[in-house]
C-alpha cells in the first residue's frame, strides 16, 4: 500500500534538529489518519546521477538502488514533506542526491513526453530548511532554488517554505516560537491534504 505523505529527512545527524522535526510531523499525521513513510536518506543506498542520458531514452533510471521504489511512491503519494539541515547555503550532499535522480521523472515529462508520474494529480509539497547559523541574507537562498525544482520535478505545489535559524545556539527542541509557526503550518498542510480526498 503506498503511503499518502512521503517525508524525506535530509540530515545524516540521528536524533537533532531535522530527525525531532520529522518525528513531529509523523505524530501530527498519525493524529488525523494519514498515512506517511519518513525517508532517512543517509541510511539509504543511493547512488549519484552520473549525467548518462538513459532516463532520456527510457524514462526511467538505469541505477536499482533504495531511491528505485520512491518513483511510483511520488506519484501514488498527496504530498511530500522535505526537510533538510543548510550545508554552504544549500540542502544536504545526500539530498541534492535525491533531487538529482528525479531526472528521470523530468525525462519522462519533458523530453520524452510519456511522464512517469500523473501530471493531472494535485500533490501538495512542504520544504523546511534548519540552519545553525545567524540569519544572513542568502542562508536559505540555495537550497530553496533546488527545492523549486525538485517540487515541480515530482508534481508537487509547494505551498509551504519554512527556515528555522540559529539552531547552534537554540535547537528545534527548546525554540517554542519556531514549534508554534511549525505547528499551524502543518495544521495548514494536513487541511490541504484532506481536501485531496
Amino acid at each position: 500500500m503506498f503511503k499518502e505523505i512521503l517525508i524525506i529527512n535530509g540530515s545524516p545527524r540521528k536524533n537533532k534538529n531535522c530527525f525531532s522535526i520529522s518525528k513531529e510531523i509523523s505524530s501530527k499525521l498519525e493524529e488525523n489518519n494519514i498515512t506517511y513513510e519518513i525517508f532517512n536518506i543517509y541510511d539509504m543506498n543511493i547512488e549519484y546521477c552520473t549525467a548518462c542520458g538513459f532516463c532520456e531514452k527510457t524514462g526511467y533510471c538505469k541505477f536499482n538502488d533504495d531511491m528505485t521504489p520512491m518513483y511510483k511512491m511520488f506519484d501514488k503519494a498527496k504530498g511530500v514533506i522535505v526537510i533538510s539541515p543548510v550545508h554552504f547555503d544549500c540542502v544536504s550532499a545526500k539530498l541534492k542526491t535525491v533531487v538529482d535522480r528525479t531526472q528521470a521523472i523530468y525525462a519522462s515529462k519533458y523530453i520524452l513526453n510519456k511522464p512517469s508520474i500523473d501530471r493531472d494529480k494535485t500533490r501538495i509539497g512542504m520544504y523546511i530548511a534548519v540552519g545553525g547559523s545567524t540569519p544572513y541574507k542568502t542562508q536559505f537562498m540555495g537550497g530553496q532554488i533546488v527545492m523549486d525544482f525538485f517540487f515541480k520535478s515530482v508534481n508537487n505545489k509547494l505551498k509551504y517554505n519554512i527556515y528555522l535559524n540559529s539552531t547552534d545556539k537554540l535547537g528545534y527542541s527548546e525554540n517554542q516560537h519556531f514549534k508554534n509557526e511549525l505547528d499551524k503550518a502543518v495544521k495548514n498542510y494536513i487541511c490541504d491534504v484532506k481536501k485531496l480526498d
